[in-house]
């Protein structure tokens, strides 16, 4: 009999390891697919001709929907268990960046279905967007899974598997497109390139730019991609196919078999964490109450967690959201802007696997997002110098660790005192209005970042880092405790 309790604690924690082990392979991979396709978004609206909002509305279309899904998926599981939810966020994953693939390689002229090509992008965002907001759920099983003691560790578990995804997703992504950088054309300018005849007349750069651009101010991006297509002169004819040629469907197709890779893999794999209550008996429609979100916002404790949470991430989404068009500027060709985000994902693997869970039990929460928040604001400040050409482009290589370690260290803290703040019950519901929160922020970010990158290199940068500055200033407010005390009080969802 003494021995029952030991043997049954052993076989728990045998079970809990190894479906956390799952669920940070899932995550994994699935975060491949989304590391292959977020470089691509801005040279791919370039290509299609989006304009500058509706950029900006692409790269946000996929926040938006983790914005309105996540607390629902995170709520839902709450009451039906964590694995039916994650099976059918990688079922939508494949369906979508396989939808992805074969849209991105119909060419702008095409009409699928009545509709154009960049508004075929916009659906498969927002499916990829709604099956992505399962990232809830996930944390919702690192929370059944581990104590309090352990909590902070093992959302970065989950930052870990997000930063292994996000490097080696551009680097497959890398492999699979042309070096080319984009151009982007107008429509006039793209039935000119049309017009041409496929002969064998070289064509420079100024003979280019006098013929196309003629009436039409070439931005600095298309300067940067004009110079590196045309270093030397091109055949017309080459020149023509090149311009005119539509991306490759290969990054789609193999972020659609990497999320069904992972898809099967959970299916056989995947144990449930969660055992339905006398809750998963009451309305499924309970899942979806805007006013669940509103409680937790409402909630002394978990409030001030809550907007921390979204500050911290609209600082980082205005960084985010501008990089490729930061390294545009810069005259990256689409490969090495691949590259970049593979370094960036490199170093957020490091940080949070690392760094972040060996150093946070020992520091606690509260004091981790705190040199978090002292980094990225060193590191927002210091791109913004880039942008303004104080510092060199190459800084940039040297910039990054500072603002993704400092990330790293931020993100998980917060998340685990959101966690240690919500009952059993609704660790779905609770950190799915934290990831809603991330979402909102990711939207705005975006929205404002973007345009204001096209006034100023700069602007969107030292915006960030003011923003992690307020941010650290609600994380100072929070009590400083450990990861490992055991006290933390919890908010019943049965309070008001």
């Amino acid at each position: 009999m003494s021995n029952a309790a030991p043997a049954a604690q052993t076989a728990a924690s045998s079970v809990n390891k190894a479906t956390l082990f799952i669920v940070f392979l899932t995550v994994f991979i699935d975060l491949l697919g989304f590391g292959i396709v977020l470089p691509l978004l801005p040279r791919y609206g370039a290509l299609f001709n989006a304009s500058g909002w509706q950029l900006g509305m692409l790269m946000a279309s996929f926040s938006a929907m983790q914005f309105i899904f996540a607390p629902m998926w995170g709520s839902l599981s709450d009451r039906i268990g964590r694995r039916p939810i994650l099976l059918l966020g990688l079922a939508g994953s494949t369906i979508s960046y396989g939808l992805f693939g074969y849209v991105s390689a119909q060419g702008r002229d095409a009409l699928i279905f009545g509709f154009s090509p960049l508004v075929w992008m916009y659906v498969t965002r927002i499916g990829a967007g709604i099956a992505g907001a399962t990232i809830s759920t996930a944390q919702a099983v690192i929370a059944d899974c581990t104590g309090p003691e352990g909590r902070g560790k093992g959302m970065a578990l989950i930052g870990a598997a997000f930063g292994i995804g996000f490097t080696f997703g551009p680097l497959i992504g890398a492999i699979c497109v042309s070096n080319d950088a984009a151009v982007a054309l107008n429509d006039p300018q793209w039935t000119m390139v049309k017009s041409w005849s496929d002969d064998t007349t070289p064509v420079s750069k100024q003979q280019f730019l006098d013929e196309v651009f003629q009436k039409s101010v070439v931005s600095d991006a298309n300067k940067e991609a004009i110079s590196s297509l045309l270093a030397t002169p091109m055949l017309q004819a080459e020149l023509k196919r090149r311009l005119l040629e539509p991306p490759s469907g290969m990054p789609g197709y193999v972020a659609s078999v990497l999320s069904a890779l992972a898809f099967l893999l959970a299916t056989v794999k995947l144990q449930e964490s969660r055992r339905p209550s006398e809750s998963g008996q009451r309305s499924l429609h309970r899942a979806f109450r805007p006013g669940e979100a509103i409680r937790h916002l409402s909630t002394p404790g978990m409030s001030i967690i809550l907007f921390a949470v979204f500050i911290t991430t609209f600082g980082f989404a205005q960084f985010e959201s501008t990089l490729s068009l930061l390294t545009s500027e810069f005259g990256y060709s689409t490969q090495w802007n691949f590259l970049l985000y593979a370094y960036v994902g490199l170093v957020l693997s490091i940080g949070q696997g690392m760094l972040v869970r060996r150093l946070l039990p020992r520091l606690g929460e509260r004091r981790m997002a705190l040199i978090g928040v002292t980094l990225m604001t060193i590191g927002f400040s210091l791109i913004g110098f880039a942008g303004m050409k104080i510092l060199p482009p190459v800084s940039l290589w040297f910039i990054l660790p500072i603002v993704v370690i400092g990330f790293s260290a931020v993100t998980p803290s917060l998340q685990s005192m959101l966690s240690q703040a919500a009952s059993s019950d609704e660790q779905g519901s609770v950190l799915g209005t934290g990831q809603s929160l991330s979402s909102l922020a990711r939207i705005l970010g975006p929205s404002l970042g973007i345009p204001l990158l096209r006034q100023s290199t700069s602007l969107p940068y030292f915006l960030g880092a003011a923003l992690i500055l307020s941010g650290g200033a609600l994380i100072r407010r929070m009590p400083g405790k450990k990861s490992s005390d055991h006290s933390r009080p919890t908010v019943s969802h049965r309070q008001s």
